[in-house]
């Protein structure tokens, strides 16, 4: 061996023989002791990914509100319309219009609440008992971004005695 090698080998810091020595006493079951300067070649262990059924009910949930919401407003538009067009094909004004005509408005009614507030609420109150916080914020803003236009221009009030008159008689 040439000298410069050998006066390499012989500069070995002495850090590095008990280190090699301790990691061959080691159980071979058990992950090696981080050393400092060295690399560790132990493999990193990886969360496993969310569950797909728990997403696949967050992406039917958001759909339910996102489109029912949308077609039950469409459903209540139509159905003023068609109660506006049988309200003018009356002879009589003062006439009472028909049942049949109501009914549908308040199945309309029912509709559009349950698909704006009961599914965002739904959604919220299944988040906070999973223990997903974004998906409960989330949610907690659907119902909000679907409640405040809503009750702004229904009341309270107003909702509430036309739900009374729809399910009362």
């Amino acid at each position: 061996m040439s000298p410069k090698k050998r006066k390499r080998r012989k500069d070995r810091s002495p850090g590095t023989a008990p280190a090699a020595a301790a990691r061959t006493d080691q159980d071979p079951d058990r992950a090696p002791e981080r050393t400092t300067g060295r690399i560790s070649r132990t493999p990193v262990v990886i969360a496993d990914p969310p569950d797909r059924r728990i997403t696949l009910l967050w992406v039917l949930l958001t759909l339910a509100w996102i489109l029912g919401t949308f077609l039950a407003l469409a459903n209540l538009l139509f159905v003023a319309m068609d109660l506006q067009n049988a309200a003018l094909a009356v002879e009589d004004p003062t006439a009472p219009l028909p049942p049949d005509m109501m009914d549908s408005v308040g199945n309309a009614l029912v509709w559009v609440l349950v698909f704006a507030l009961l599914v965002p609420a739904g959604g919220a109150v299944t988040a906070l008992v999973l223990r997903r916080r974004i998906a409960a914020i989330g949610f907690t803003t659907a119902l909000v971004v679907s409640a405040v236009p809503l009750l702004w221009v229904m009341p309270p009030a107003e909702l509430w005695d036309a739900l009374r008159a729809h399910f009362g008689g």
